[in-house]
């Protein structure tokens, strides 16, 4: 895949992903951990900036197993944009030693950035940005994953721990076979 290939959605998520592993207006600083992306990913989607489908997935949280709306779609544009060396992939050991990621943009990645379009950059900055312009804090908590702005005392729950129930009907199928002998 090369950068020609680059979806709508693949440069939002870099350019999501740019925003909060930036100081200042330097990117690519700090580096973002999964659970809480997953929670931007989840967000993005109901609030119509990402087109991801997502099903309930059955993941680690805090050292607890939890089911969460998870899009796979999402985890493959973060392959995508791996493998074409746009983002870094770090595995970092928990104080429960267990191991978890975190993504930063590599230095192609904030190269490409300049690429993005403004109505793409809008599009996350309308959704992720608190009406005073600061790109919201991500809280994880027991009860769930928030975006927070302290300055207008805003508190947004992600929705990812919110799994929906489905209504479906089973009907039982009843396979004749005939022995022949």
């Amino acid at each position: 895949m090369s950068n020609q290939n680059m979806t709508t959605q693949m440069k939002r998520l870099l350019y999501l992903i740019a925003e909060y592993t930036k100081i200042g207006d330097q990117y690519g600083v700090l580096s973002i951990k999964d659970l809480p992306l997953k929670a931007l990913i989840y967000y993005g989607i109901i609030n119509k900036i990402f087109d991801y489908d997502y099903a309930p997935l059955s993941i680690m949280y805090m050292d607890n197993r939890r089911f969460l709306n998870v899009s796979q779609e999402g985890e493959d544009d973060l392959n995508d944009l791996r493998d074409l060396g746009l983002l870094n992939k770090i595995r970092i050991a928990t104080r429960s030693h267990t191991f978890i990621y975190a993504y930063s943009l590599t230095n192609n990645g904030i190269k490409y950035l300049k690429e993005i379009k403004s109505d793409d950059k809008i599009a996350v900055d309308s959704k992720l940005k608190c009406k005073c312009g600061r790109t919201y804090e991500i809280k994880v908590l027991l009860s769930g994953i928030y975006f927070t702005c302290s300055t207008c005392n805003v508190n947004i729950n992600s929705q990812i721990t919110d799994i929906e129930d489905v209504a479906y009907k089973c009907v039982p199928l009843i396979i004749k076979t005939q022995l022949t002998g």
